[in-house]
C-alpha cells in the first residue's frame, strides 16, 4: 500500500512524492528492524499510511493512539511514573541502563508491562502518536479525524512518547513527552497502534 494514495494523508502523500520513497528507511537493515524488534525508520505520515493500510486490510479499524491514550496506556488509572511502578528498577525496560544500545525483540520485559498489560512502554522505541504537539492542557478534539491529521503546525510537530533505548531512567517515565517533525525518521521512533476492543 506504499505507493496507494489513498492510505496517506494529503501532506503525506505530498511528502512521500517529494521524497521518492518506495519503502521505509531501514526498511532492509535486519540490525534495526529484525523480524521480532519494533520497526524504526518510519516517519509520522509513513505512521499514519500504515495505520490506514492495515484498517483496509483486516476490515478493523487501527489508528495511532492519542497522546493521552497512549499515557494512560502506560501508566495506568494511578498514574505511575514508569509502567510497572514508582520505583525504578532494573531489568524492566530495555533502557540506556540495559545495556543494548540497540532495540530488541518485543516482549523481553514482561514484568516492565503497563498495569494494562501494554508492554515496552518504556524504553526501546519512541513511538508516534497522532496528537499534534501542544501545550497542557490539551484540548479534546477527534486526532484521527482527516481534518486533525491535515492540518499544518509549526515543524509539523507530533506527538512522540517512551523514549528509546538510548534515553536513561529518568526519561523513559510515561509522562515524559517530545515531538518530531511529521516528515523525520529516526532509528529510535516506531509506531503502536491502537484500536476499540471486539464486541
Amino acid at each position: 500500500g506504499y505507493t496507494n494514495p489513498a492510505y496517506w494523508t494529503g501532506p503525506g502523500w505530498a511528502w512521500r512524492e517529494a521524497s521518492n520513497r518506495t519503502q521505509p528507511y531501514y526498511w532492509d537493515d535486519s540490525t534495526l528492524n529484525g523480524d521480532a524488534q519494533p520497526v524504526v525508520g518510519v516517519n509520522w505520515f509513513e505512521a499514519v499510511a500504515y495505520a490506514r493500510w492495515l484498517s483496509a486490510q483486516t476490515g478493523r479499524e487501527y489508528r495511532l493512539p492519542t497522546e493521552a491514550e497512549w499515557e494512560k496506556a502506560a501508566r495506568g488509572p494511578d498514574g505511575l511514573i514508569w509502567p510497572w511502578g514508582n520505583e525504578w528498577r532494573d531489568g524492566m525496560a530495555n533502557s540506556n541502563e540495559a545495556g543494548h544500545d540497540v532495540t530488541i525483540a518485543v516482549g523481553n520485559y514482561p514484568d516492565g508491562a503497563s498495569p494494562y498489560g501494554a508492554l515496552d512502554m518504556a524504553g526501546n522505541v519512541w513511538e508516534w502518536c497522532s496528537s499534534s504537539w501542544e501545550d497542557y492542557p490539551l484540548a479534546i478534539e477527534d486526532e484521527w479525524s482527516e481534518q486533525y491529521l491535515d492540518q499544518r503546525q509549526k515543524y509539523h510537530g507530533r506527538i512522540i512518547l517512551g523514549c528509546s533505548y538510548r534515553c536513561s531512567k529518568e526519561s523513559v517515565r510515561g509522562a515524559n513527552r517530545y515531538y518530531y517533525d511529521a516528515r523525520n525518521h529516526f532509528d529510535i521512533v516506531g509506531i503502536r497502534l491502537a484500536s476499540y476492543s471486539p464486541s
